[in-house]
């Protein structure tokens, strides 16, 4: 093809216009508004929750596992989409129809919607394995090899980084020489690029759902409250938004793979595939944002906060609750109790922990002011220390009685 050729070739529009429609190479319209609040948004959430899983880790915890280096790896390719998706503003814009580009206005976008596709293959087996594996250190800590919930997570584990790999060799030879694949004027031999995605998005619709369910199982089977049970539920079940989001970008993976308006089509896609990735941060997070909540007494805080707006002068009035006037708040207890001692106020959270020996003074200050009314006794303690090689060593300390 001679330089004269290209030239045309490149200045031809890029799509016919439909009848009674005039094409503007110059001045077309655009949506570039959606671009840069969803994607800014979204980094934002991603941050965010990058921040408070170190924070977490770092200086709560003071531990740092391989889901914690998984994430890292992850946010890094996340800057990879967020650098195609800032990009696509000023080269072409969003929501551009085809028919208003010329074939050479098409040279940037096609390059940088093919490194959107590696950064986004490589984000979601990476996150998702790291949330896979943080479960599997909450619902799995001993016996894995027996349990059903982490085959399950080993397997769709197995599945995104099996099928991440895949995707990215497949996205890079599509077109041999592989600059053919933006430059689609070189001489070269192709596939169909939308069935890599469609097949793509197909995976993580399945990955995601089944990630929802795998927890619930466990969670619904533990010995705690009904309300405790839908709390951690709720907790885990964040999955549901990532769930959401890949079937929205499984529909608009569709359209865009039918239509041959593919300029207009790829802003819509690429905004859920953005959503996707952040609610994968989110998940991965939000267990964190429990533990800070109970760490920081936020928890307590507003359970004292709700029971006070309870308060009654005369005691409670369901039965089964008991009035505290220490606190001013009433609680339901437990039907396996027969007194409110102060083994039942510890569990409730009415008595907070403290150190050993302030709490041998607290109780002995208690019984002693409670003498004669079947008041709890503190009769002995025992410190136990386990050594690695399965030796134990105790001391017996005889607090006396009352």
């Amino acid at each position: 093809m001679t330089s004269d050729q290209l030239a045309a070739l490149l200045a031809a529009p890029a799509l016919q216009p439909p009848a009674g429609v005039t094409a503007n190479f110059d001045n077309p319209p655009r949506h570039n508004g959606y671009a840069w609040g969803i994607t800014t948004v979204c980094m934002v959430i991603a941050t965010l929750c990058l921040l408070l899983r170190a924070y977490v880790r770092l200086w709560l915890d003071k531990k740092f596992r391989v889901e914690d280096v998984l994430m890292i790896c992850a946010y890094g390719a996340y800057w990879g989409t967020a650098y195609a998706g800032y990009s696509l503003i000023w080269t072409p814009g969003y929501y551009v129809h085809t028919w208003n580009l010329r074939n050479g206005d098409l040279i940037r976008p096609l390059y940088l919607i093919l490194i959107y596709g590696c950064c986004y293959s490589a984000v979601l087996p990476l996150i998702k394995t790291a949330i896979l594996l943080d479960w599997c250190r909450v619902f799995v800590p001993i016996d894995r090899s027996k349990n059903v919930f982490w085959w399950g997570c080993m397997i769709v584990i197995a599945v995104q980084c099996i099928w991440g790999v895949l995707c990215i060799i497949l996205l890079n030879m599509q077109c041999r020489p592989h600059r053919a694949i933006w430059e689609f004027y070189v001489p070269a031999k192709c596939y169909s690029l939308p069935n890599v995605m469609l097949c793509s998005a197909s995976v993580q619709v399945i990955s995601d759902l089944t990630m929802f369910v795998l927890p619930q199982r466990i969670i619904w089977g533990l010995h705690m409250s009904r309300q405790k049970k839908l709390g951690v539920s709720i907790i885990f079940g964040v999955g549901v938004l990532a769930s959401i989001a890949a079937i929205f970008r499984l529909v608009r993976t569709v359209s865009f793979a039918s239509r041959a308006d593919s300029m207009y089509l790829i802003g819509p896609l690429l905004f859920w595939a953005c959503a996707e990735m952040t609610c994968g941060f989110f998940i991965f997070s939000v267990p964190c944002l429990s533990k800070l909540i109970m760490d920081s007494g936020l928890r307590n805080k507003i359970s004292s906060a709700l029971g006070n707006s309870d308060k009654s002068e005369t005691g409670p009035s369901n039965p089964g609750s008991v009035f505290d006037p220490r606190t001013g708040s009433k609680h339901v207890t437990k039907a396996w109790r027969t007194s409110e001692t102060n083994y039942a106020r510890i569990e409730d959270g009415a008595i907070p922990m403290r150190n050993r020996s302030e709490s041998l003074n607290r109780l002995g200050g208690e019984v002693q002011g409670e003498e004669g009314k079947g008041a709890i006794q503190v009769l002995h303690t025992m410190d136990v220390t386990v050594t690695r090689a399965g030796q134990s060593r105790s001391s017996d300390t005889a607090e006396g009685s009352w």
